[in-house]
């Protein structure tokens, strides 16, 4: 690795310390390597026999990054809980996306030069998705660990043609290709199909029977790995989890149930927020040089194909962000070698970067200001010291920063069920709640409140916008409002 990936690296784990909390989407896979790294064996303790969503999720994942964690546990004595545990377990997941994406990086120096492989760690630095939510747990982050390598021995066997050698390495290029597009399909997430695809049909006269024969047998043994571990800890027999997520998204259509958007939105929206600066630089890159429109087409073919659920998410073409990256980095040699002034073009880029970078720095604070479930029991646990607390957290605090590791008394309950009736809170010495006026009359008193992300506000008139600006003051303003609040039973004492 070079100083530029290290930096990537100490970006990722920046916006990790700035946003240690997680959220809902990230539950399973947080709460499962929890249970992973506290008791290995499933029992009925698991988080995910209590709340096992819609569908199953492999466990696969889980276990390696509960593997990678494990150090972090034997430091604090064979403990579980902990917010530095979890922000172990995260930087490990953001440490091997730094390591694939250095490796990416120096397949991109290979195939464009150094300049192309130095703007390409630039603008993966100045993003704010990919530094941000790389080292969150989404399926989607631990499967762009393997698309990263598999992009980078892609990107590879591009390079490699025109040597004497070419063939064989190409073909060897995509032998290791297809085996981790395979198991990344199989295991981690199904929909990287749709990138994995045209990937390997962009390179068809590569691929081999021997790489055919290959793919299919990493498929068959992924399969068996899912199926082995997965029925394991589901403790149901036959559960292929991406298999099930398939037939739920695929076949049934249901993931529309979550919203839809139009088909542009892809295009429209999500690429601009993704990509920030590097946009017009990607475009110009793909326009100009046939290697990087070689790179660019196949993923946008497979935007296209995602265009075409109505149910969309900015997650699910993560995968493309690294290749348009590249796809930018070779916009701007492409632009300093035609244009008349190569310092103006090094300017604009950096502009762009800075820019970019500007607002991901904007972004990650404004983000770490939407987990309040999850400061909220930190909250509590700094105001209570005594034994015996029952505490119940409401729906909203559990999917905005409450997560087992977290949960750090082992003398006190922590509940989470969902659909009580207001008689039934009176068991409970402490709520953590986003409705506190359901209990105005149960016997319940504020002890806390936590502060929210609620939107931005205009500070000046539009005429004062530049001036501000110029001056070094920005004219918006944060939002925050009391969005979860901590109430204790008047019952209850200290000496309880």
């Amino acid at each position: 690795m070079q100083p530029l990936d290290y930096a990537f690296a100490a970006a990722v784990a920046l916006s990790a310390l700035c946003a240690p909390y997680t959220k809902v989407e990230e539950s399973f896979f947080m709460q499962a390597v929890h249970d992973v790294l506290k008791w290995g064996a499933v029992n009925s303790s698991f988080d995910h026999l209590s709340f096992p969503g819609v569908v199953p999720r492999s466990f696969v994942g889980p276990l390696l990054v509960s593997a990678l964690a494990y150090p972090a546990k034997l430091a604090t004595g064979g403990h579980a809980e902990g917010l530095w545990i979890q922000l172990s377990a995260r930087l490990a997941v953001g440490w091997l996306v730094a390591w694939a994406n250095s490796r990416l990086r120096c397949a991109v120096g290979e195939a464009f030069g150094s300049t192309a492989a130095r703007w390409y760690a630039v603008f993966s630095i100045c993003q704010f998705h990919y530094t941000f939510w790389t080292s969150r747990f989404l399926g989607n982050t631990l499967a762009l660990v393997p698309m990263l390598l598999a992009q980078a021995l892609w990107l590879r066997s591009m390079a490699s043609s025109g040597s004497s050698r070419s063939r064989t390495v190409q073909r060897q290029c995509y032998l290791r290709m297809g085996s981790i597009l395979a198991f990344t399909c199989v295991v981690l997430r199904f929909d990287t199909a749709v990138f994995a695809a045209p990937m390997l049909a962009a390179g068809a006269r590569n691929v081999s029977r021997r790489v055919i024969a290959t793919t299919l047998g990493t498929a068959t043994l992924s399969a068996l790995l899912t199926l082995t571990v997965d029925s394991y800890y589901w403790r149901q027999s036959g559960v292929w989890p991406e298999l099930q997520v398939f037939r739920f998204n695929a076949v049934e259509g249901r993931s529309s149930e979550w919203g839809v958007c139009p088909p542009h939105y892809y295009f429209s929206h999500f690429l601009p927020r993704l990509l920030l600066g590097a946009l017009p630089l990607a475009c110009i890159g793909a326009l100009t040089d046939g290697r990087a429109a070689r790179l660019a087409i196949p993923y946008i073919a497979a935007i296209a194909i995602f265009s075409a659920n109505p149910h969309k998410e900015w997650r699910f073409i993560f995968p493309a962000v690294p290749v348009l990256n590249i796809c930018a980095a070779v916009g701007m040699v492409q632009l300093r070698r035609i244009a008349p002034s190569s310092r103006l073009v090094t300017f604009v880029g950096a502009a762009l970067a800075a820019a970019s970078l500007a607002i991901a720095v904007l972004m990650t604070l404004i983000s770490s200001l939407n987990y309040p479930g999850g400061h909220a029991l930190a909250m509590l646990h700094a105001i209570e010291a005594a034994p015996g607390v029952k505490v119940h957290i409401d729906s909203f605090a559990a999917m905005t920063g409450v997560t087992r590791f977290g949960q750090v008394r082992e003398d006190w309950v922590y509940d989470k069920t969902e659909g009580l009736q207001p008689s039934q809170f009176g068991s409970f010495t402490h709520l953590i709640t986003s409705q506190p006026g359901l209990h105005n009359e149960s016997g319940f008193s504020v002890v806390g409140t936590q502060l929210g992300y609620v939107g931005l506000k205009k500070l000046a008139p539009p005429k004062q916008v530049f001036r501000d600006l110029l001056s070094g003051q920005l004219p918006i303003a944060v939002r925050e409002e009391p969005l979860v609040w901590i109430l204790r039973n008047d019952k209850w004492r200290h000496d309880a």
